[in-house]
């Protein structure tokens, strides 16, 4: 099996299309740096499924694709296929050639297609698992892979190993295995939260179940008691709703009556108001002429006043406008002289500004010629500039180049002083470090024997102290058991205070008698409380005493009489006693006798059952005063095994009761009670007694604590005395003494031969800086004549520079002189200029101002004629209005007469229809009356109709039946209270059963199926952990078997490998970390070339770096063989002699395995048989060329 084609389409600097065909042999990659050779190596990876972008150096995957160039857009994907020939059926496909490819776009979108079918990165990293082939195997190794391979990282070096020993498959599945086991042991809890879910729910149903029944019984006897109550009810009502029909027709009558009395008065009555709204017509018709009357004389009075407003404005306005017309004549006189004398200066200012102008225009021409002058003696200035600037410029440069000179021969000179001084210096150093060589081997041979006492010093305290802290941590486990089991006790007797102090579970009246002092200053008990029992019969008791348990004690029938007074007089509820006078010994009689003899042969008989435990009577521990009374509650009650055996034994005598350890019981009078155990705090029974022991218990297990705690602190002493550290330390301290002299020896031999090479390199370069400083002396003696010369034609051009630069000043001032007074010329012009124009503007305004004055005059005028026109009319409006006011005032006085007559007559009218109205209202009180007594009667009908109505519907809705007025002998003596208390009693019993479910039987069906299939259900999962726990052991013991043979087999062909690359004098090895799962053990390289004992592989060379990896490389071929090896420039730190070695050693694993290198040596491409060259002709596009090696035969030379 090979390799045989690559094809890269757009995958970094592989724009165009490129295929590369490949021979079985060695192929050899070439090309100058930054080509694009590894790129061909990052194609083979990413096409294999590499996902780290580090390893194909790069930050993203989308990177990979060609990015463009100047010449070249970028591309929108990459594509990279690999063809492998499967002649030898490694990969696991029947295929005998397969075609690999990898596409990504620009969106990071992937695709793997294989044989050219889509597929999964899974089915690619499947297919080639195990194969030596993946992108995490060895089949691609470059130069920085090498530093990985031999660091004290060892995941990556032992991927190597799991890839050479084919357990990749095995840790996967043992990792599904893994993922798997989890997930069942999570179901399984899952399964068991529910069941314990489930199995409370069955619990509750079963409950709920019996509670339905009990409901349905009662709920039958409620029905025939209320119907027969709601019968004679509904007969009853319609008896009553009878007798009030009658008295309801007797009042309507009389109310009829009432009627035809109350309908004659209201004819009279409205006969009577007809003639009143008449008259009330009439007088507020005079009212409203009276109110019209007032208004219109209000208004001329308004009207008078108003305009007598008026006239004194319009006075005043007149004398204000006399007064502005006076003002605005005597402004216009005063504009008038302005004007005049602004246009007798406007005429000065014109003859001044044409002189001005004349003025300017005659010099302007002398000034040109002048300008003229001056610009051809500024050409000739600047002239004579350049050339002495050029001068200048030649000097500086001379002078520039003889300073450099003569600092460049001083700078060798100081060199070839300092190198001579630098030889001395070196020659001393090396007999020195001849002298520090003796004496570090010295002082080796002495650390050695130091590091060999300190290790077996070690040895010894690292046993004691193994065994000290074994010792420490059985003592802690006992005291975190110890504190646990404190902490325990201590919650316990907490909560049972808790529950004491709180009178928990007893009930409210016997609390309320506890906790009041009230009634009896002395001390106060319950059963509960004087007896105690062992904690396996604690249930079976708590089960036997529960109707007594709440019971209080008393003593004498007095004591228990104030305790009733108490409650009665407080309405504190009730409570349950038990009256200790009341159970003294008496004489027994005949029948007695008989009795006690029968009941002495059940007892003998009970007892003969396998399943009875004893009498419960014997189990209650109590003082000796409490006893008989328990002895006397449990004289028939029995704890046997179970509750089948209770019901037996029961059905044989029924007089007994049975109990068991569980708490279910089975009284003499047939009932049972039954489910699951109550919880240790629902318990009352022997309550206190349980505290009184926890507390009792509490100090001893303190003092075994704080025992514990001295022989804790005793052994962390003598641990912490025994200075482990300071041991290791000081062997670590030995060994890096020994390393360190090592290293200085080292460094030692190597300083003596750079020095020596220092001195020849020294003694060669003062011969040439020797050489350098004549030359440079020749150089500095031309450079000095050229210099006087230029310096003498420098000031020939100073002196004739000099002379034109003073004639060229004078004639410049000239000419500035000119333009200064040309300039001052202008600026007068241009003010001239200026106060024509203002000159100018003030006339026009003062024209426009007088135009506004001469309108504004005449404006007033009109005004004022307007005025006194207005006043005159004024006048004769206000004496017209104060005739008119007399006129109106006279009328009104007349209809005030008017309306005074026609308010008399209406009082007259009114006063007589008063006295038909009082009548009126005396007989609708009475009628009033009787519709009262008719309105209560109907509302108790309707109150006789609504218990009607409610007892129909409450029957209907509760027993869907229909009520019938049936005739009844007893309806009048039928006891109604006694049986409404009988009904009401039979709800509260519903109502205390609480919520009933009456589909709870069916649910409870459901549920109970339920719970057996999660049973099943968890019974499969403990089977399914079972046979993963078990497939897991088998995994591992397969993996590891198969590891650590290919891992012996490796380390010999590493040993034998090494030793051929190097020396046979070489050593080498591989080690597997002991007492750790080999599948995770790290693995330790060792390899000490002849001459070199170092400390670690990473102080080896480069070149011994590179030949070791190689021969571990090499050595997993041998077991197993990868079809092709990419090796990236790793013969790069290797010399000639090494070169030679790894090429030899490729030649000759060339038979089994295809060789692809990339690399610079010219040695390793001498063994290639076929090449291929890398170039980048354009810039940023790598191109390939190919060469085929052949043997040339021997009748060809």
């Amino acid at each position: 099996m090979f390799l045989s084609k690559l094809e890269i389409f757009g995958f970094k600097s592989f724009a165009n299309k490129t295929n590369i065909n490949f021979n079985r042999g060695i192929t050899g990659i070439v090309g100058p740096n930054g080509c694009g050779k590894t790129n061909i190596v990052d194609a083979i990876r990413w096409v294999l499924g590499e996902q780290k972008t580090t390893t194909l150096r790069s930050d993203k995957m989308e990177n990979v694709i060609f990015n463009g160039t100047r010449e070249k857009k970028p591309m929108g994907m990459s594509e990279v296929s690999l063809t492998l020939v499967n002649d030898l059926g490694i990969l696991p496909t029947e295929y005998s050639e397969v075609t690999i490819t990898r596409r990504i776009f620009r969106s990071g979108e992937s695709e793997y297609l294989l044989n050219k079918n889509l597929c999964r990165l899974k089915d690619i990293t499947n297919l080639f698992m195990d194969t030596g082939m993946g992108t995490n195997a060895y089949s691609v190794i470059e130069l920085k892979m090498i530093e990985t391979i031999l660091s004290s990282k060892a995941d990556e070096r032992r991927r190597l190993f799991e890839e050479a020993a084919g357990v990749n498959k095995y840790k996967l599945r043992r990792r599904l295995s893994l993922k798997k086991l989890d997930d069942v042991k999570a179901d399984l809890t899952r399964v068991n939260d529910i069941v314990s879910e489930v199995e409370k729910t069955v619990r509750s149903l079963e409950r709920q179940a019996k509670r339905a029944d009990q409901y349905t019984q009662i709920q039958s006897v409620l029905r025939d008691k209320e119907l027969a109550l709601s019968e004679r009810e509904f007969a009853l009502y319609h008896e009553k709703k009878d007798s009030l029909k009658n008295e309801i027709a007797s009042l309507i009558t009389r109310k009829d009556e009432i009627d035809v009395d109350i309908r004659k008065i209201e004819n009279e009555l409205i006969v009577y108001r007809g003639q009143i709204n008449t008259i009330e017509i009439e007088l507020q018709n005079k009212r409203n002429e009276i109110s019209s009357s007032t208004d219109q004389l209000h208004q001329t009075q308004k009207n008078i006043s108003v305009s007598e407003v008026r006239l004194n404005s319009l006075v005043s306005n007149h004398s204000r406008l006399e007064r502005e017309i006076t003002e605005l004549k005597s402004q216009l006189d005063e504009t008038v002289i302005e004007i005049e004398n602004n246009e007798s200066n406007l005429v000065t200012l014109n003859q001044k500004l044409e002189e001005k102008k004349s003025e300017i225009s005659s010099n302007e021409q002398s000034i040109l010629e002048k300008r003229s002058e001056l610009e051809q003696k500024r050409t000739a200035q600047k002239k004579f500039n350049e050339e002495r600037f050029e001068l200048l410029k030649d000097i500086s440069d001379k002078e520039n180049l003889a300073a450099a000179l003569k600092k460049e021969i001083a700078s060798h000179t100081a060199n070839i002083e300092k190198l001579n001084q630098k030889i001395q210096n070196i020659t001393n150093r090396i007999a020195k470090t001849v002298g520090f060589v003796e004496e570090l081997n010295n002082e080796k041979i002495d650390a050695e024997k130091k590091l060999s006492e300190a290790g077996l010093q070690i040895t010894l305290r690292e046993k004691e102290k193994a065994e000290l802290e074994n010792k420490l941590n059985s003592l802690k486990e006992k005291e975190i058991e110890e504190k646990t089991l404190l902490s325990s006790l201590k919650e316990k007797i907490g909560f049972l205070q808790t529950l004491i102090s709180n009178l928990e579970g007893i009930s409210k009246g016997s609390k309320v008698l506890l906790e009041d002092t009230e009634w009896s200053q002395k001390e106060k008990n319950i059963f509960a409380y004087v007896g105690n029992a062992q904690e396996e019969f604690r249930f079976a008791l708590e089960s036997a005493l529960k109707s007594v348990l709440n019971n209080l004690l008393v003593e004498n029938t007095e004591e228990l009489q104030s305790a009733i007074d108490y409650l009665r007089n407080k309405d504190l509820g009730k409570a349950s006693f038990y009256l200790l006078k009341n159970h003294v010994d008496r004489k027994k009689s005949l029948l007695d006798k008989i009795s006690l003899f029968n009941t002495n042969r059940k007892i003998k008989k009970i007892e003969q059952a396998s399943s009875f435990l004893g009498w419960a009577g014997n189990f209650v521990e109590a003082e000796k005063e409490w006893k008989p009374y328990f002895n006397q509650v449990l004289s028939h009650i029995a704890v046997v095994s179970d509750l089948k055996t209770a019901i037996e034994l029961h059905n044989n005598f029924p007089d007994f009761g049975f109990t068991t350890l569980e708490g279910d019981i089975i009284q003499n009078n047939g009932y049972i009670e039954a489910g699951s155990l109550p919880k240790q705090d629902e318990t009352i029974f022997g309550r206190k007694q349980l505290l009184e022991n926890l507390k009792k218990e509490f100090p001893k297990h303190e003092a075994n604590l704080e025992k514990l705690k001295s022989e804790i602190a005793a052994t962390e002493e003598m641990l912490s005395s025994i200075d482990l550290k300071n041991l290791t330390d000081s062997e670590k301290l030995i060994a890096n003494d020994i390393a360190n002299i090592e290293k200085q020896i080292s460094q030692l031999e190597f300083e003596r031969r750079k020095a020596d090479e220092e001195i020849d390199a020294a003694q060669k370069e003062i011969q040439e800086l020797a050489e350098k400083s004549n030359l440079l002396d020749n150089q500095l003696g031309d450079t000095n004549n050229i210099l006087e010369s230029l310096q003498t034609q420098k000031e020939n051009i100073d002196q004739q520079t000099g002379e034109f630069e003073k004639e060229f000043r004078a004639f410049e001032d000239e000419f500035g002189r000119l333009i200064d007074s040309q300039n001052t010329r202008k600026l007068e012009l241009e003010r001239l200029k200026g106060q024509i124009n203002n000159t100018t503007d003030f006339i026009s305004r003062s024209k426009n101002e007088k135009t506004s004055i001469q309108n504004g005059i005449q404006k007033r005028e009109s005004d004022l004629l307007r005025n006194e026109t207005e006043t005159n009319e004024l006048k004769e409006t206000i004496e017209a209005m104060n005739f008119d006011l007399d006129t109106i005032n006279s009328s009104r006085q007349i209809l005030l007469k008017d309306e005074n007559e026609i308010d008399g007559k209406l009082k007259s009218i009114k006063d007589e229809a008063s006295q038909y109205e009082r009548s009126l209202n005396e007989l609708r009180d009475n009628r009033q009356e009787v519709s009262d007594n008719v309105h209560s009667f109907e509302i108790k009908e309707s109150e006789i109709n609504y218990k009607i109505e409610t007892i129909t519907q409450h029957v209907k809705e509760n027993y869907s039946t229909d009520l019938e007025l049936k005739q009844f002998e007893d309806l009048n003596t039928f006891n109604y209270d006694e049986t409404s208390k009988e009904v009401h009693a039979l709800k509260e019993k519903l109502k205390n059963l609480g919520p009933v479910n009456l589909l709870a039987y069916s649910e409870y069906e459901e549920e109970k199926n339920r719970l057996d299939f999660l049973h099943k259900q968890r019974d499969d999962l403990i089977e399914s952990e079972k046979d993963l726990i078990k497939t897991i052991n088998e995994i591992n013991d397969t993996a590891q078997n198969l590891f650590l043979d290919t891992f012996n087999q490796i380390r010999l062909n590493f040993i034998k490998i090494f030793q051929t690359l190097f020396n046979a004098e070489d050593e080498a090895d591989l080690v597997l970390e002991e007492n750790v799962d080999p599948l995770e053990a790290k693995i330790e390289i060792t390899a000490k070339p002849k001459g070199k004992r170092p400390t670690s592989i990473e102080l080896l060379s480069g070149g011994e770096k590179t030949l070791t990896a190689t021969a571990l490389l090499f050595a997993i071929y041998l077991v197993k063989p990868s079809p092709f090896c990419i090796l990236d420039e790793v013969d790069a730190p290797l010399d000639d002699a090494n070169v030679d070695r790894f090429t030899k050693l490729l030649k000759e694993f060339s038979s089994r395995t295809q060789f692809i290198i990339v690399t610079h040596n010219k040695r390793t491409m001498e063994s290639s048989e076929t090449m291929y060259g890398v170039t980048m002709q354009e810039e940023g596009v790598s191109k390939l060329v190919g060469v085929r090696f052949e043997e040339i035969p021997d009748n060809m030379n």
